[in-house]
C-alpha cells in the first residue's frame, strides 16, 4: 500500500506491471499454536498501471466470494483472444500457484529482467519453502 492506494509493481525490462494482493489470516492449531493461512490472492499482470490492462489474472479464494461462484478455487484467468476467439471469460484451474511461479513466468516469458543472476535457485529454493510449509487446500 502506498497512500492508502494499491498500484502495482514494476517490472523490470518491460513496462508491463504485476498487482500482487494476499490475503492472509492467522489461524489456531489444534495443538494450541498457531500459523498463516493463505485465505486468497490476486496476481495480475498488466500492459500499464492500470487494471483494465489486465492480460492475465492469477486467483485464489479459498471459500468462494458467492455462492454461485462456478469457478474453481484457484485458477488462471486470460484476458485476450486464443486463435480469433474471445478467451476473456476464460478461467483454466489450477493448484495453488506461489507468487513465486509468477515472477518465473514473468522472467522466461514477459522478458522481466531478474535482479540476480542466481535467480532461478532463488525462485526453487522458496518454492521448496512453499511447499513444505503448505497446508492442505
Amino acid at each position: 500500500m502506498e497512500g492508502g492506494d494499491d498500484p502495482p509493481l514494476e517490472l523490470p525490462g518491460t513496462p508491463r506491471t504485476l498487482f500482487a494482493q494476499q490475503v492472509i489470516r492467522v489461524v489456531d492449531d489444534p495443538d494450541g499454536g498457531k500459523h498463516c493461512q493463505t485465505e486468497s490472492y490476486r496476481y495480475r499482470l498488466q500492459a500499464d498501471d492500470s487494471p483494465k490492462s489486465t492480460l492475465i489474472r492469477w486467483e485464489y479464494d479459498r471459500n468462494p466470494p458467492r455462492a454461485d461462484y462456478m469457478y474453481s478455487p484457484a485458477h488462471v484467468h486470460f484476458h485476450g483472444e486464443l486463435e480469433g476467439d474471445d478467451a476473456r471469460g476464460l478461467h483454466v484451474p489450477t493448484g495453488r500457484v506461489p507468487l513465486e511461479y509468477v515472477v518465473w513466468h514473468l522472467i522466461a516469458e514477459w522478458g522481466v529482467t531478474p535482479l540476480a543472476d542466481e535467480w532461478k535457485a532463488i525462485l526453487e529454493a522458496s518454492v521448496a519453502g512453499f511447499q513444505e510449509r503448505r497446508t492442505a487446500h
